[in-house]
């Protein structure tokens, strides 16, 4: 493959890149406009009404201003529950600007037009871009995805391949380094996506010897971590300032030999298996999971082989040292970070990365048999593609909308009795993790329990009792709250709502109805 400057231009790639955007629409949207939330969506619609800039500066003091921004305007103007699917849909649509724009900096960085667009096409489909497309208040991650695509494409106008001098170079690093500490004081997993194009130029570059692509990888990387220390450097002269108070979770690891194993037996397999998700701990072992893992690890030392045959050690030598070198870059936010949270959220650039060389492995491979093999390989490419679609949706449907809409109808079925003039007792049982009613769970993210704390039953009674009574600024006063994971007794009691009981929504009726005032 050789490098262009700028992607070819026509209509079969301006048709892929339109059909890209519209994939991502057409996989969620049984899921977008159903009216459900997840946990932490209810409290943000409350604050967003009742505590103008504290979206924002609980944002801000983790690092993330841009975040709070968005997601504060985006709330204040959704409004409702039902307002939450209009933050998915923002998620969706900016998951297809991205499937676009990475198809066409992959043609321009000498990609072929199928293992290009089959690429761009599995990204918004990966457990990570399901997160942002299911839960409302992630979508600003999304925007951050895009800035840093954005800064690599401003980095290549000013880094080109082969090196050669050119007019305003300066300019379009520095426009590259502002982009990534854009993105990064967005969300700072999410900028890191920048090493996903950068990983897919390395293996396009198969004329360069490994120590110009370790100076050319060296320079993208100088151009990352100095948006990385810009963002950093704003965060703490706000926080010097007093403009920003630091979150207590700002905290830098201390044991890193440890979290390094860590990250490596816990991290690097939900990468590894692609589009199957792994499971909390504790519940069955999803299928395929460990066979995807082995799967990606075989064809990549494949991949290997026939990069040995072609270019030697030296083939060998760039595609190893672009893996390790933004695999670390990818998760170096995360690993420095004193929580362990082995979050899909937080690895959506790491499991980027590992994405281009399987698919760069499955391309080597079919070159290997240049009349049937490049062939096999886009069919193999589109398969992995469809079945990525449908896990996208099904999990979507099963993991998210559904068991979170159950839980809000049941938390509707009692909020429907609450009558302002009795004031009555109501008191919610909030479920554990365990009680999920859906097929499989992962942490916070997929088929987890909502109401599994006071503060969730307490913000989502509100919002319903406030869809009710939509004039009144504080509805809390027309009933008197109490919670527990112990069933109360009924004479204690006017209203029961009782979260760990096993329920399912009568026929006929749509989810999206709001409760009767």
């Amino acid at each position: 493959m050789t490098t262009a400057s700028l992607p070819p231009r026509g209509r079969g790639v301006w048709g892929t890149a339109a059909l890209l955007c519209l994939l991502p629409i057409v996989t969620y949207a049984s899921v977008i406009f159903r009216r459900y939330g997840l946990r932490d969506d209810y409290a943000i619609l409350r604050e967003a009404e009742m505590e103008p800039g504290k979206i924002f500066r609980v944002c801000a003091s983790q690092g993330r201003p841009l975040y709070g921004a968005l997601l504060e305007l985006s709330t204040r103007l959704a409004g409702d529950i039902d307002g939450l699917s209009g933050l998915r849909l923002l998620g969706v649509v900016a998951l297809g600007l991205l499937a676009a724009s990475v198809f066409l900096l992959l043609l321009g960085e000498g990609w072929r037009p199928a293992p290009a667009a089959l690429l761009a096409a599995f990204l918004p489909l990966a457990p990570s871009a399901q997160v942002i497309a299911n839960w409302g208040i992630c979508w600003p991650q999304a925007p951050a995805l895009l800035m840093g695509v954005g800064a690599f494409a401003l980095a290549r106008r000013g880094l080109p391949w082969p090196p050669q001098p050119l007019p305003r170079s300066h300019a379009w690093r520095l426009a590259a380094v502002g982009a990534m500490a854009l993105a990064t004081l967005t969300y700072q997993a999410s900028g890191l996506f920048y090493a996903v194009l950068v990983a897919a130029a390395l293996v396009a570059r198969r004329d360069a010897s490994l120590r110009d692509t370790a100076h050319w990888l060296a320079r993208h990387l100088l151009v990352m971590g100095l948006g990385l220390g810009l963002a950093f450097g704003l965060t703490k002269l706000a926080f010097a300032l007093g403009w920003l108070t630091p979150s207590v979770r700002m905290v830098f690891e201390k044991h890193w030999l440890d979290k390094f194993a860590w990250a490596l037996t816990h991290v690097l397999p939900n990468a590894l298996a692609l589009s199957v998700l792994n499971s909390s701990p504790g519940t069955p072992s999803p299928d395929g999971y460990r066979l995807m893992v082995g799967v990606t690890l075989v064809l990549l030392g494949a991949g290997l082989a026939v990069e040995f045959q072609r270019a030697g050690h030296r083939g060998v030598g760039r595609w190893v040292l672009g893996l390790v070198m933004l695999s670390a870059i990818t998760y170096s936010v995360s690993f420095l970070a004193g929580e362990r949270w082995p979050s899909y959220r937080t690895i959506y650039a790491l499991t980027g990365v590992w994405s281009v060389f399987f698919v760069a492995s499955l391309v080597n491979l079919g070159g290997v048999w240049p009349s049937r093999g490049p062939r096999a390989a886009t069919l193999l490419l589109g398969g992995l593609v469809a079945a990525s679609a449908v896990l996208a949706h099904q999990q979507s449907l099963e993991l998210f909308a559904l068991p979170q809409a159950r839980e809000l109808a049941l938390m509707e079925e009692g909020a429907r009795q609450v009558r302002p003039q009795a004031r009555p007792r109501v008191f919610v049982r909030y479920a554990k993790q365990t009680d999920t009613t859906a097929p499989r769970r992962y942490l916070d993210e997929f088929g987890s329990v909502s109401v599994d704390a006071e503060w969730v039953a307490k913000e989502m009674l509100r919002e319903l009792v406030q869809e009710r009574f939509p004039q009144e600024r504080d509805v809390s006063r027309f009933y008197r709250f109490t919670s527990g994971q112990a069933l109360a007794a009924p004479s204690n009691y006017d209203i029961l709502i009782d979260m760990r009981r096993p329920f399912e929504h009568p026929r006929g009726v749509s989810l999206r109805q709001p409760p009767p005032r």
